[in-house]
């Protein structure tokens, strides 16, 4: 979204809910959950990368939109993280997290496209969530497909 907004002249506000936990408890309260990206534009949602209400919300005619390859790098926590855990569950934990930053290093390597940006948001929000675990920073929260239900 931040390459959306700046390839298109748009000024924003980042709020980065993995690193704020304010933001992550206001985004809570404007939707009900904690799912990224949302665009917030005079009180109207744009939940997810979609170019086009992205561009309706912000009433631009006209926009450009290019491959997203921001967040691909490895974060500092997972550099930090020991070669294996104190028990088997941790350990994979940390297998996984580095093999999905190698699958997004590869996969960063190739061309963008559409299907393969929404690759690398999945490999992100997933190897993310795996560092939060890790952290001892991980909130439980319901998924988008569970909205409504008890």
């Amino acid at each position: 979204m931040r390459e959306f907004l700046s390839q298109n002249s748009v000024e924003y506000e980042e709020r980065n809910i993995a690193k704020e936990p304010r933001w992550r408890e206001s985004l809570k309260e404007l939707t009900g959950e904690a799912v990224v990206p949302v665009l917030l534009v005079d009180g109207r949602q744009v939940i997810g990368l979609d170019e086009r209400r992205m561009a309706d919300a912000l009433g631009l005619d006209h926009f450009v939109a290019e491959s997203n390859r921001d967040g691909l790098e490895a974060p500092p926590e997972l550099a930090g993280l020991p070669q294996e855990g104190d028990d088997a569950t941790s350990t994979a934990l940390i297998h996984l997290a580095r093999r999905l930053q190698k699958e997004m290093d590869y996969n960063a390597a190739k061309d963008g496209s559409p299907y393969r940006d929404g690759q690398h948001d999945g490999m992100r929000y997933a190897r993310d969530a795996i560092l939060r675990i890790l952290t001892g920073t991980y909130e439980p929260e319901g998924m988008v497909i569970e909205r409504g239900k008890p």
